[in-house]
């Protein structure tokens, strides 16, 4: 009876089990719908290809395309979130290692004198003492102590990683609407320059009349203020385009000089229509696309972990500490037949009167899953409300993107026959300068929704979590350590 009682003891010490709460993946919730509420824009003649894991690449600019890998290769931030990763792996090693026996190994040497006082006979007071030995220590991991250890170090790796991952792909799309923002600043420049050589060349002409007697004097002064408004917007364009380029080159981890990025806003003005199409997907997909959400969840399944590792402290703990060497009074004889030494001690520790202060500790580890749970159920609501605010942006923008483009053809008619007919005599100065005015304005608000179309689909992509395939990026999810060579099981 004794010995299949020690042999289950033996086989329980061997193996363990864990207590406390075990993982358990939270879904999206009941009231997830089947669909957005708002059908992403479909893909037609006019939309770019399909989207391509370096989604970015689909506006055809190679200066874009060489600034994202810039900004993953130097970015300060991003390189601070992969050290992050680094210690989590690190901790997750040393999580690991806790599990298996410790060997140490050790030596000493020692001489002594002893007096002699009131002995009959002559001794050598001079005492020789050499020793070495190894010795190995384990902890047998009965109620999985040691075991949501590791769990819980290999869910924060999970976690870390899952951050670096999501802040690689904001620093994407940050440096797109970035870039963005410089090609519409060009273009105001441009549309700027263009108004001011406009109103010049009406200021020619209302003087030519004035000194005709064509005209009143008035006609003058309304044409020489219109012309040094539009003077004076470029001042204002030129500096907030040095605060973008310097953002900019923050990202890319370079001095913030402000003359580094040039983006051919021509170009992108063009090349509108070239936008990154919309990655399909349903709203309970959401949670596997989304790295935020990922780490979110493993934050939750470390806490959940920990649980566990203070409900173990109730429970006894049983260790081995063996140790083996040899000793010796003359330093040549050590190892020698007759010199060895071992021992085998089995200690248990039994938390006796200090439950209250154990117990508080598990309590104070369900409160912080229960933090973790809202906190990831709260990120989820986040995520889907992110997902159909941008939905609607896309949309919006779309649309208006293409009422202002008419609007501004229109215009352009508009202020061309007010021109004709104020030459002719026929409409007088304030129908021209109206007319050049309302074309400026529009012209500059459709230059404003075009790249607003293009952050909308930006922000669209990056809400619904992909597809991304950055520079440098290990697969989601990978863990490449040793130490973690179980992934948390979800």
């Amino acid at each position: 009876m004794k010995q299949p009682l020690l042999l289950s003891l033996m086989l329980v010490a061997l193996t363990g089990c864990s207590v406390g709460p075990d993982f358990v993946r939270p879904g999206a919730g009941p009231d997830v719908p089947e669909d957005w509420a708002r059908t992403p824009v479909s893909q037609d003649a006019a939309t770019g290809p399909a989207p391509a894991a370096r989604w970015w690449t689909a506006f055809g600019d190679a200066a874009l395309d060489s600034l994202v890998d810039r900004a993953m290769r130097r970015n300060h931030d991003l390189a601070a979130a992969a050290a992050r990763v680094a210690e989590a792996r690190a901790q997750t090693g040393g999580a690991e290692a806790q599990r298996w026996p410790t060997i140490e190994v050790g030596g000493s040497a020692s001489r002594s004198k002893s007096a002699n006082l009131n002995i009959p006979f002559p001794i050598n007071p001079y005492v020789s003492s050499f020793s070495a030995s190894a010795t190995l220590r384990w902890e047998a991991d009965l109620w999985g102590r040691l075991g949501r250890g590791k769990e819980s170090a290999v869910a924060g790796l999970l976690a870390s990683e899952n951050d670096r991952r999501a802040l690689a792909h904001s620093l994407a799309a940050e440096v797109v609407r970035t870039w963005l923002e410089i090609g519409e600043l060009e273009n105001q420049l441009a549309l700027t320059r263009e108004s001011v050589a406009s109103y010049t060349r009406t200021v020619a002409i209302v003087e030519d009349r004035y000194h005709a007697g064509l005209v009143e004097a008035l006609d003058m002064h309304l044409a020489r203020q219109n012309l040094a408004a539009a003077q004076a917007t470029e001042p204002g364009l030129l500096q907030a385009r040095a605060g973008a380029r310097r953002r900019l080159e923050i990202l890319c981890g370079d001095y913030p000089a402000g003359r580094g990025v040039q983006v051919d806003g021509a170009r992108e003005d063009q090349a509108c229509d070239l936008l990154p199409a919309v990655p399909e997907g349903l709203p309970s997909e959401l949670l596997d696309r989304r790295p935020d959400l990922a780490a979110a969840e493993s934050r939750l399944h470390a806490a959940v972990a920990q649980i566990g590792q203070a409900k173990a402290a109730l429970y006894p703990r049983i260790s081995l500490t063996g140790s083996a060497g040899s000793t010796s009074r003359e330093l040549a004889d050590l190892g020698k037949e007759g010199t060895d030494v071992f021992s085998l001690v089995g200690n248990l520790v039994m938390p006796l009167i200090n439950r209250g202060a154990t117990k508080a500790q598990i309590q104070a580890a369900e409160a912080r899953a229960a933090q973790a749970s809202a906190a990831y159920r709260q990120a989820v609501l986040t995520a889907f409300a992110e997902v159909e605010n941008t939905l609607d942006q896309d949309h919006y923008q779309q649309e208006r993107a293409g009422h202002l483009t008419r609007a501004a053809r229109s215009a352009a008619f508009a202020q061309e026959i007010s021109q004709d007919r104020y030459q002719r005599g026929l409409d007088n100065i304030l129908v021209l300068l109206e007319a050049q005015r309302r074309f400026f304005t529009t012209e500059s608000q459709r230059l404003s929704a075009q790249r607003d179309r293009k952050a909308a689909r930006v922000n669209l992509i990056l809400a619904l979590g992909g597809p991304w395939d950055l520079p440098g990026a290990p697969p989601s999810g990978a863990l490449v350590h040793s130490g973690a060579n179980q992934g948390v099981e979800q």
